[in-house]
Parts: C-alpha cells; structure tokens; sequence
C-alpha cells in the first residue's frame, strides 16, 4: 500500500451554466482528522456531508477548505427576498398597529434592513443543487489531494525504510561483539575482583560463578532479539497497513526502549557507539512518522 504525508493542497474547480465553483484543500500534520470550511453562509450547511466525502480518502491530518461558489440562483438574480421572514414580519407589525392604534406606515425600506430579508440568490437554492454543483468539485480535490500526499509519502517511505534495513548490518557486528565483550567483561572482573582480595584465598569456581552471575545480569542477547523483530515488524507495517504512522510511532518507541537498554547494559565502547549512532537515526525516522498518516 502506499504511505501518505499528512502534508498536501489539492485544488479544482467548474465552471456551469450559471455557476462557478472552486474548492482548495490544505492537509497540515494532526493525530485525528480535523475539518474546517471557509466559505459563504450560504453553503457552510454542506460541512458534514463534504467531511464525510473527505474521510472516504484520507483519515489523518488537519485540513482546511475554502469553497468559492457564485450562482445567478433560479430567478437569475444576484439578491432575492426572503418572502416567509418578509410576511412574518409584515403580520406582526400590522397585528401590533391594530391593537395599539398605532397609525404608523409599514416602511419596506427599514423592514429590508433586518438580517436574512435579502439574500442572495444562491441561498434560494436548494440543498441539492449546491451538493450537486459542489461535491463533484470537491471531490476531484480530495483526489489531488492525494495524489500529492502519496508522492511526498513514497518519498518518506523509501526514507525511513533505507534507514531501518541499515540496522540489520550493525545488529550482526553487535552479535558478534556479544561474546568478544563477555569475554573480556569476565576477564577485567577477575583481575579487578583479584586485586581487591590481595592474598586471600577464593575459589577459582566461586569467582567464576559469581562473575558468570553479574555478567548475565549484563547479557543483551533479549534487546538484540526484540529489537530485530521490531524491525522487521515496522518494515511489514509500512508495506501493508493503509494507515501506518500511529503503528509505526509505537513501535519506533519500542525500538528507542531497546536501542536505550543495549547500550546501558553493554558497557563495551563499540556497542555503546552503535547504539548513539542508531538513537540518531531513529530520531530522524521519528520526525518524519509524525507526518505519516
């Protein structure tokens, strides 16, 4: 499957028969999915159904829309009156004259002031025209904006997984300094526990069993393990999984924990570099999971 960033701009728009219609989307990085329309009052009631047709092509990330709609609406004018809100208000004027005995004239001019008389044409129209009209548009959009997350996330794949096979080589320069590092682990605590008892005798088999005992309190061979399986396991992940970067953030964690323990508990120089060298690369590979889907 391939790997998307969370960064993308997807961009598309129509021209009809008395109508214009351009959409604009802009991903950022977010752990959940976020959506946040710009566009005239009119069509903001178009947000959950354009948020459902976005989750159909990407499920992460923070994403803004900008919508431009123009319309000559279907009396082919720019304003139209809103009738129902005009008579309510009419009704309740005369209604509040009759029984005041207010002879004051009904003034169209101050009743056209009040917000929502006047709106414009494209507000008139129904729901169904604006889905109709917009949501082919938008949906071209969600496919660019795709089609650019892809690209820069196959570039971030083959990143991070050059980054992770580079691991393999050093785990087994690491194997093989295992019994080279015990070796010499044993031998520095046999002179050093040698010079501290001077002259007094101690068991040659005692002082072999209690350096053999603090030495496996030291033995690596469990991190080595779990860390070649999360490797493997985070290159499995990024070939299958559709949506890979919350699985892939945890087990880059799981491979820091490792990484951390070896080169704690290996007290051997060239291990101990290995383990640097790999806490670096995993802070790369971490930078760039955060933009992962």
């Amino acid at each position: 499957m391939t790997v998307q960033s969370m960064t993308g701009y997807g961009k598309a728009d129509a021209v009809g028969a008395g109508f214009t219609v351009t959409v604009e989307l802009k991903t950022v990085n977010n752990r959940f999915l976020e959506f946040q329309i710009r566009a005239s009052k009119s069509i903001l009631h178009l947000e959950p159904k354009l948020k459902t047709e976005l989750g159909k092509h990407i499920s992460r990330g923070s994403v803004t829309c900008h919508v431009q709609y123009e319309s000559d609406g279907p009396g082919g004018g720019g304003l139209a009156l809103n009738e129902s809100v005009f008579k309510a208000y009419s009704a309740v004027i005369r209604d509040a004259q009759a029984r005041l005995g207010t002879p004051t004239v009904l003034d169209i001019a101050d009743l056209l002031k009040i917000p929502d008389m006047v709106t414009s044409s494209e507000a008139a129209e129904s729901t169904d025209v604006a889905v109709e009209r917009i949501l082919p548009v938008f949906e071209r959009a969600c496919r660019e904006l795709v089609s650019m997350r892809e690209n820069e996330g196959r570039v971030l794949a083959a990143d991070m997984e050059g980054r992770i096979r580079a691991f393999f080589p050093g785990l087994e320069k690491v194997k093989s300094l295992v019994p080279v590092r015990q070796q010499e682990y044993v031998a520095k605590m046999k002179a050093r526990v040698q010079e501290l008892i001077g002259d007094t005798v101690l068991s040659q088999d005692r002082m072999v069993t209690e350096i053999g005992i603090m030495a496996e309190r030291l033995d690596v061979t469990e991190e080595i393990v779990r860390l070649e399986a999360h490797l493997h396991h985070f290159l499995e992940t990024m070939a299958s999984h559709k949506s890979p970067g919350k699985r892939l953030g945890f087990l880059l964690q799981e491979m820091l924990r490792e990484v951390n323990t070896l080169g704690t508990k290996s007290q051997f120089s060239d291990m101990q570099h290995l383990c640097v060298a790999w806490k670096e690369e995993l802070e790369i590979v971490r930078e760039q999971i955060q933009n992962i889907e």
